[in-house]
């Protein structure tokens, strides 16, 4: 079957299983098999897999008709214009989240040098972004998992920031865990949020793939911003910032935790889509 035949066909197979954008996801498959890119695979219309690209495909199709997620089937995402490596051990970074990194640039470059720590670092698609773009910042980063650990050390690797960056193993639930004396000029965090009366509303792809410690939260879903404001109060320095990525939803509700617990100049910021995303806030002493 020619290229374009073939980007018709899976097209189709996806759309009828229900994914979304099935066009552009179609592109991406072939793209990633074909190892080029989307304006050269419209040139390549003509020409048909060899025996080995058709085997994968197929398993990769098999794969995606059962709703996992093809980031984790390529292994591999773009965040802010950089390649992630991502695996089932953590989230697929999201556009929206790119919203934090451009945020923490703009109140980074106010600062020499400064020190930021990135609380559950996941893929480590932020503190990697930000080593990239402030070339003078050290990080820390952190996680529960030190399956998530080991992918974002190999991403700090693949982007050479890996000496930029600590990764250590902790639980942001559990302060005393983290660092005792250390100060930091910035603490960020992308925590879970989703809650638990919300998981049947999410797609499958999120929903049975991604990982759930990474995505649900108890009660009504402000437990990891406390334990966010905890950490901050004692260990961001005075003029520091705070900024967490958010529920829309939950948005106010986080705001007056931040506002109670001292915090100044607290905003919310809304993504692209008109939805609050990300809230900041400083330290003043």
């Amino acid at each position: 079957m020619r290229i374009l035949d073939l980007l018709k066909s899976i097209e189709k197979q996806f759309r009828e299983a229900g994914i979304e954008s099935p066009h552009r996801e179609a592109e991406w498959l072939l793209t990633a098999i074909l190892k080029t890119d989307r304006a050269n695979l419209h040139l390549l219309r003509e020409q048909r897999l060899q025996a080995d690209e058709q085997k994968k495909l197929n398993e990769f199709l098999r794969r995606r008709r059962k709703r996992e997620p093809l980031q984790y089937i390529l292994g591999n995402c773009e965040f802010y214009g950089f390649e992630f490596v991502v695996s089932p051990a953590v989230l697929i970074p999201r556009p929206e989240t790119e919203l934090l990194v451009e945020k923490v640039v703009e109140l980074a470059s106010k600062m020499d040098a400064p020190r930021i720590i990135d609380l559950g670092t996941g893929s480590g698609c932020i503190a990697v972004s930000l080593a990239k773009l402030i070339p003078k910042t050290k990080l820390v980063a952190t996680d529960i998992s030190a399956a998530a650990l080991e992918v974002a050390r190999s991403n700090a690797q693949r982007h050479q920031v890996v000496e930029r960056i600590e990764f250590r193993l902790a639980d942001m639930t559990q302060p005393d865990e983290l660092f005792e004396s250390e100060n930091f000029d910035v603490v960020i965090s992308n925590p879970p949020y989703v809650l638990e009366n919300e998981r049947a509303s999410l797609q499958p792809e999120v929903r049975d793939w991604e990982p759930a410690e990474a995505l649900y939260v108890e009660d009504e879903g402000l437990k990891f911003y406390r334990c966010i404001i905890g950490y901050s109060k004692k260990h961001l320095c005075a003029g520091g910032w705070v900024a967490c990525e958010m529920a829309s939803q939950r948005s106010t509700a986080i705001e007056k935790l931040f506002r109670a617990a001292g915090f100044y100049d607290v905003q919310i910021i809304s993504d692209l889509a008109g939805f609050d995303r990300l809230m900041i806030g400083q330290k003043l002493n």
